[in-house]
């Protein structure tokens, strides 16, 4: 019996932890102190329910009790709020203005990185936190794992909130720090890296850097990280899935990052399971093939493969992907005939094609110097009404 009784408790703790929060226990949010109300962000946001008024209740008494979060359960709450993508603006506000200077002073490391993450994930830009948390972050960046490096350098980037010194402070320990990392920490070290303002060519959509500030990283300083990173792709990338693939090649390429041996161990990979290669998505063919012809990276069995790939997929490919492929298709020198799958998909998408777009699959057509009067009429009205307007 008591065995019995002992199973029947764990199995309840279990369903405890996946389903939605009762009604009862929501109940209760006006009147739940800091540490039930921190640990009741955490289970909405992992386990709902998605209800907007549940979110604005535990929002309202969280804003009571903002002056009493420690460091740590302000870091719980904000990274509730990021996962369930929930902003209430004038909370969010008075919170980064009004208490989270003073937290940041004193929080303890793993708990300064959440705060930083989950404010820029947010839009919850501070600027007197942002400069209290540099001073603090470049002195423990000795003390970062591979992926709180990572978190920091994404945070300050996604904020505009550029500091030399601190990117600087992050790249230094790259090389000690990946010892022990997987495809998907180097995956996501190299993408933020590549945001990093002065890493790469300007991206449209990055954010500038704010009024003054010391601005960026140099692309050179990059070399002794990326070059560590080299070293350590052949021990990771063999159990890499393919989106960690995708990721590292497009990352690769924002950095221009050209090393032989490690694009073509790369090239490697992609291709060496068949089945895997088969289930690429529309997406990750178009972040592949957009990869490779900023690298130039004309590998033959690779090359080969993504036409194959196209001709597969193409019908699947979202206003945006279609243009991205059609551009790298023609920096590829892709034949005619893959340009004829990629006209067909043209008609599907014209009514939501912008200016942009429109121009992107012109400068395809012509780049690969494929005639084709039938495209040209099709897209005469669009580009007149969009030049127009």
């Amino acid at each position: 019996r008591c065995a019995s009784s002992s199973s029947s408790s764990s199995s309840w703790v279990e369903e405890a932890g996946t389903q939605p929060v009762s009604q009862e226990t929501l109940a209760g949010i006006p009147w739940y102190g800091r540490s039930t109300l921190t640990g009741l962000f955490q289970r909405v946001a992992a386990n709902g329910p998605r209800d907007p008024s549940v979110w604005r209740k535990l929002v309202a008494r969280a804003d009571v009790i903002a002056h009493s979060l420690t460091s740590k359960q302000a870091a719980l709450v904000l990274s509730a709020l990021a996962r369930a993508q929930h902003r209430n603006e004038s909370f969010l506000r008075r919170f980064s203005v009004k208490f989270v200077p003073s937290l940041v002073e004193s929080a303890e490391l793993v708990d300064l990185c959440g705060i930083i993450s989950s404010l820029s994930q947010l839009d919850a830009y501070c600027e007197e936190a942002f400069d209290l948390a540099v001073e603090r972050l470049a002195a423990s960046a000795p003390q970062m794992d591979l992926k709180q490096l990572s978190l920091v350098a994404n945070a300050f980037v996604r904020a505009g909130h550029a500091d030399a010194e601190l990117f600087r402070a992050l790249l230094k320990q790259v090389p000690r720090r990946l010892a022990r990392s997987t495809g998907k920490d180097v995956a996501v070290l190299l993408n933020a890296l590549a945001q990093l303002p002065g890493a790469s060519s300007p991206s449209a959509g990055r954010p500038l850097p704010r009024s003054d500030r010391p601005r960026g990283v140099e692309p050179s300083e990059l070399d002794p990280a990326l070059e560590a990173v080299a070293l350590r792709l052949p021990e990771v990338l063999p159990s890499a899935d393919l989106h960690t693939l995708a990721l590292v090649l497009n990352a690769f390429a924002q950095l221009n990052f050209t090393q032989k041996d490690a694009l073509d161990l790369l090239s490697e990979e992609l291709l060496c399971d068949e089945g895997r290669f088969q289930r690429m998505t529309p997406r990750q063919l178009a972040m592949v093939l957009n990869a490779a012809a900023r690298l130039q990276l004309y590998e033959p069995r690779l090359m080969d493969a993504l036409v194959q790939m196209i001709r597969v997929k193409a019908r699947s490919l979202d206003t945006q992907g279609l243009c991205v492929v059609a551009n790298a298709s023609a920096k590829l020198q892709f034949g005619v005939e893959t340009f004829q799958v990629l006209y067909a998909q043209v008609p599907r998408h014209l009514s939501r094609l912008s200016g942009r777009q429109l121009a992107m699959l012109c400068h395809a057509w012509a780049k690969a110097h494929v005639h084709n009067d039938d495209l040209f009429a099709l897209l005469a009205l669009p580009l007149a009404q969009r030049a127009g307007g």
